[in-house]
């Protein structure tokens, strides 16, 4: 057998097997990707993370009414909801968040489209074409003298920064009737050809222009992915958070209502040994009833809190799960409201630096003026030269050899101009529009940015200082209900004295858990916005002394700086 079908047969074999196979082209891409995230990631964080696109809800046992949660599980249906702590259900989060997951398989996308279009660029092999093809005729005439015939073609392609383009392509013929060994035949051709663009497209890079943007964005992507990952977690806590008021709440009108029920009940005795009216005692009832409505509103918005919560985590909604009440509200007011680090002026600076959304902006002024200049040079004529060389094999024998010695060469030159430049000039004039509208964009985005850091740094603010002030207020509303019940005894406050002594405390406890949680949200999303958070793998927040910024990026792209 000579050399040329042994070839055909392998690369038939090898085409036969990897297209069966759609294990391999899945890992194929696994790898490519993952390749890609984990350069970039280098590139822009300054240290590889690991990532992984596949789906890793947690693992449902007894089908899928109970699920693992490390040592414990978590029942789906009837059964003793379960405490999770709020690093449960961040760790919970990160394994089965659908959110999340669509933010890693967008940047799994990227990552392949960005592998795909590098394939052009690189040399040599990345760009390896195979085509196979084999077809097989039954004549009519005679059926039992089949034949058959096969193409196997290899081309490379190489493109250059400055718009040369070249071409490797060999191609191998086969063909036989099957009537005898001899009968085969045989062809081959390689053909290698260079096309250089000499004014329109040349030199300035025009050419690699999509690439580079490609290549650019997707470095923007792999920041933008790690700082949604700390937002993402920033949110879990506040949902988290939320759920405890409620729960606090909920718990604030049970005792609100028990302590109604005594009032009602003193009111009651008071009312029937002459001492108080029969109004009073109305008004106990009707505030205990009003109460007792408001708790089912209360507890009705608490569920429902809950539940919107088991699906932020990934988690069915039958999930037997609640909150670490009131364990983590006790830590939580047990710490305090911590400080912040930042003057007004100083976070709006750091944000300016570190906020990945300024990265496409800033990129988008310098891509519109790069558009000005590729519209410019469209109004210069296209002169392009081509190199060209072919050989192929005699056709005499099987064996299919090229014959070096006889081949062809090809120099050509391309000259195209159209004395009409109407589209040319009118898309220049709306490139240079489109420039002046990006710089505006970008000074009212820079703005905007301003804006909401000063409004952040006055939320916060106000919320330490609602704080105090509810610490202050839940004071002043238990002594004055301690107060009111004493002198309801001794006969020298109303039932109606009691009462509102007993809404006021309801009303401070409540905006006291709310200013607290209001305080550390809104803390945990500025620290976010200025980068001052890192999240482990298990979803975990970690407060840091500087801020992590694109500073990387800026390195290689100076003009996402911004004067910073």
């Amino acid at each position: 057998m000579n050399y040329s079908l042994k070839f055909v047969l392998a690369m038939a074999a090898a085409v036969a097997a990897n297209g069966g196979c759609a294990d391999f082209y899945r890992t194929q891409a696994d790898r490519a990707a993952y390749s890609a995230i984990k350069a970039s990631q280098g590139e822009a964080l300054g240290e590889t993370k690991s990532f992984g696109m596949e789906y890793l809800p947690l693992a449902a046992e007894g089908k899928g009414q109970s699920i693992a949660v490390g040592s414990r599980v978590i029942t789906v249906g009837k059964g003793k909801a379960i405490k999770l702590t709020l690093d449960e259900c961040l760790e919970i989060a990160f394994r089965s968040s659908r959110n999340l997951q669509n933010r890693k398989e967008a940047l799994y996308s990227s990552a392949l489209t960005v592998a795909n279009r590098r394939r052009s660029w690189n040399w040599p092999l990345s760009d390896l074409v195979l085509d196979n093809e084999t077809e097989h005729v039954k004549q009519h005439a005679q059926p039992e003298d089949p034949s058959a015939s096969g193409t196997t073609e290899l081309s490379i392609t190489q493109r250059f920064i400055h718009g040369g383009v070249f071409t490797l392509a060999w191609a191998l013929d086969a063909a036989t009737d099957f009537a005898t060994w001899n009968s085969q035949t045989f062809g081959s051709m390689l053909d290698a050809n260079f096309t250089q663009p000499l004014l329109r497209g040349a030199w300035r890079g025009f050419a690699y222009e999509d690439q580079y943007r490609l290549e650019r964005d997707f470095l923007f992507d792999v920041f933008e992915y790690e700082r949604f990952t700390q937002t993402f977690t920033v949110d879990i806590v506040t949902d988290y958070y939320s759920v405890l008021e409620k729960r606090d709440e909920l718990e604030n009108e049970e005792s609100n209502i028990n302590r109604l029920k005594r009032t009602l009940a003193l009111t009651e005795v008071l009312a029937d040994s002459g001492q108080v009216s029969r109004i009073e005692e109305d008004q106990a009832a009707l505030d205990l009833l009003t109460a007792q409505v408001r708790l089912e509103r209360t507890e009705e918005e608490y569920r429902n809190t809950l539940d919107t919560f088991k699906l932020t985590l990934g988690l069915p909604v039958g999930a037997d799960v609640t909150v670490d009440y009131p364990a983590s509200l006790a830590a939580l007011r047990e710490a305090g409201p911590k400080d912040i680090r930042f003057d007004e002026e100083r976070a709006i600076a750091v944000a300016l630096s570190v906020r990945p959304d300024l990265l496409s902006e800033r990129a988008s002024v310098r891509d519109a003026d790069r558009d000005v200049d590729i519209a410019a040079d469209a109004f210069f004529p296209q002169l392009d030269l081509e190199l060209g060389f072919t050989a192929s094999d005699s056709g005499a024998d099987r064996s299919a050899r090229l014959r070096w010695h006889d081949h062809q060469r090809l120099v050509k030159a391309t000259f195209n101009y159209s004395f009409d430049q109407t589209d040319n000039r009118d898309a220049y004039r709306n490139a240079m529009i489109d420039a002046a509208r990006a710089r505006r964009d970008l000074s009212l985005f820079e703005d905007n940015v301003r804006l909401s850091v000063r409004r952040s740094y006055r939320r916060l603010l106000r919320s330490r200082r609602s704080y105090e002030l509810g610490l202050r207020s839940v004071e002043i509303a238990l002594r004055w209900r301690k107060l009111a019940t004493l002198q309801q005894r001794e006969g020298q406050a109303s039932a109606r004295d009691v009462l509102e002594a007993e809404e006021s405390l309801r009303t401070a406890q409540n905006g006291l858990t709310s200013s607290l949680v209001s305080y550390t949200t809104t803390r945990l999303s500025f620290l976010a916005d200025l980068g001052m958070i890192i999240v482990d793998e298990k979803g975990r927040l970690h407060e840091q002394k500087e801020p992590f910024g694109f500073g990387r990026i800026r390195r290689r792209y100076t003009y996402v700086g911004g004067g910073q």
